[in-house]
């Protein structure tokens, strides 16, 4: 019994994880619309964020079948908690993918733009958040996961000058207005991609140690 409900929770992280692929994905493929132009790539992403979505219904219609048939405890109930919390940010994260897709939309109608600042870099960091925070689950790796809510501080201010730079560039009409608007947007997608990536960590750093960070800064931090 318990090795066939070993070979369950298997299957359930494999689920996630295979979630995690078609978010990562989303991102670099939503970033790579905006920079190349790619209305067809950008309209793309929106139509397969349904695939997505189906699988954030399976993984959570698997897990809470496993609660009510398997009644798992301890260590495995958190276990298959902290997959319902991870699959949600999941699929929120790819709905910011879409958002920039949108927005990548949007632009390749206008006036080509000669620089997008450090957007292409937030989804670097953005995209390796997303994907180190799922290692860190897969591997339950609390010090690995402490490390990604750590750089989100380097995403955030990033933000903030993507932010600022394109104030100051619209009030020097250097830059159309909606053309900064929704970099702005797209700058804020790719920062709230970095907090559910956070998110995720965090789950991994309860799920080792049983302590929720969010309400343990000095943990978080180091100090």
């Amino acid at each position: 019994m318990q090795r066939h409900f070993d070979e369950e929770l298997g299957q359930l992280k494999d689920k996630l994880f295979k979630m995690g692929l078609l978010v990562e994905e989303a991102i670099r493929k939503s970033i790579q619309a905006l920079i190349k132009r790619d209305t067809k790539l950008a309209e793309e992403i929106i139509e397969e964020d349904q695939k997505i979505n189906i699988l954030e219904i399976e993984i959570d219609e698997f897990s809470h079948e496993l609660i009510a048939l398997r009644q798992p405890t301890a260590v495995d109930l958190r276990f298959i908690t902290m997959v319902l919390k991870i699959n949600s940010n999941l699929e929120r994260i790819g709905d910011q993918a879409v958002n920039i897709a949108e927005k990548a939309i949007s632009l390749n109608k206008e006036t080509p733009m000669k620089s997008f600042l450090s957007i292409p870099r937030m989804a670097d960091i953005a995209i390796a958040m997303v994907k180190e925070s799922l290692d860190a689950f897969v591997s339950r790796d609390a010090n690995k996961a402490k490390e990604i809510c750590e750089r989100d501080d380097e995403l955030d201010t990033l933000n903030d000058q993507t932010y600022n730079s394109l104030q100051e560039a619209m009030k020097k009409n250097e830059i159309e207005i909606s053309h900064a608007v929704s970099l702005i947007m797209i700058s804020h997608n790719l920062e709230r991609i970095g907090d559910l990536g956070t998110n995720i960590a965090e789950d991994v750093i309860y799920l080792v140690k049983g302590i929720d960070i969010r309400h343990h800064i000095t943990e978080r931090r180091g100090n």
